[in-house]
């Protein structure tokens, strides 16, 4: 398929607020969306965005309708999801892919929002952003991850060397590798196993984060993928932070931690394997283009997007 670049946007644009996976208070949303709004962006928040219904954001079906009118909006210049939690996967069948093809905007979103990013890179073909939303944006986040973040939104040239701060890494397997980036929330990329939208590796770089995984989950996830064959057609992998495992290990409980757990399965995948890529559930997350072309450095612990996202 071929890959569709959206629009970049600059300030004095408008970004359109959706509620995907779970619900968000009023105050957090407001309190996120200032740094957007400082930033000169307007917001138009959707009809539903501030729904609950239990652990969702409203219904199934008021989820979907409003991320595609969003879309379908001329006056909506980007889509801005405003959290994570549950719930992306059960708008898959309501989706359109046609609606997002012959619209192709920015979606900005991480965490259950990996579930749309793998399903628009496999039914459209369109790039869309790992990056933070306003619940990630009610905390700190530093001036270096806020940098690439408007980057990666406001300026149509690649990323280049990414993360351009120095970030403790470490070489798993060494090596150099190219391939358009795909990944995310590892329980999200192996619940997409068996589905319309499974996450594709072939000759691709990919990345992992998780949050409040206990480690024997995280080994059966990866396990789960590698079964699957994901790591064997992949080209490389950048691991994430794996944050918040160690509440579920009871005092004098024999446990793997994550990083024995990657050297396990990825110490002789004999490909460019890093983990600590500083991206995901973490006080300064990347914002990472799906799509894109990169080149991994396990040597260096750099990821290098080679072509821009947007035009």
């Amino acid at each position: 398929m071929d890959l569709i670049k959206p629009r970049h946007i600059e300030p004095g644009d408008t970004i359109g607020i959706v509620s995907p996976s779970g619900p968000i208070t009023q105050a957090d949303l407001e309190t996120g969306l200032s740094f957007i709004q400082q930033r000169g962006y307007k917001v138009v928040v959707s009809d539903h965005a501030l729904d609950r219904d239990n652990y969702l954001a409203g219904s199934d079906e008021d989820r979907a309708r409003d991320l595609m009118a969003m879309f379908e909006r001329t006056d909506i210049d980007a889509v801005l999801c405003s959290r994570g939690g549950y719930g992306a996967a059960r708008l898959i069948p309501l989706l359109d892919p046609a609606v997002f093809r012959n619209n192709p905007k920015l979606l900005i979103g991480y965490s259950d929002i990996t579930v749309l990013h793998l399903w628009l890179q496999k039914h459209v073909g369109l790039i869309s952003l790992y990056a933070p939303m306003p619940l990630t944006m009610t905390r700190p986040i530093p001036d270096h991850a806020w940098e690439v973040f408007w980057r990666a939104l406001e300026i149509p040239e690649p990323l280049g060397e990414l993360p351009p701060w120095h970030a403790p890494y470490e070489t798993i397997c060494p090596g150099k590798a190219t391939g358009r980036l795909t990944g995310g929330c590892l329980c999200l990329m192996t619940s997409s196993i068996g589905t319309s939208y499974e996450m594709e590796t072939q000759n691709a770089i990919v990345v992992i984060e998780d949050v409040d995984e206990a480690p024997y989950r995280l080994d059966s996830m990866v396990n789960q993928l590698k079964l699957a064959g994901k790591w064997e057609a992949c080209a490389g992998v950048a691991i994430g932070e794996s944050t918040r495992w160690e509440k579920f290990i009871k005092e004098d409980e024999p446990s793997f931690t994550p990083d024995q757990i990657w050297q396990h399965y990825f110490g002789g995948l004999n490909k460019p394997v890093i983990s600590g890529f500083p991206f995901g559930h973490i006080t300064d997350p990347l914002t990472l283009p799906y799509g894109v072309l990169g080149e991994l450095d396990a040597e260096r612990g750099k990821l290098t997007l080679l072509e821009p996202a947007t035009i």
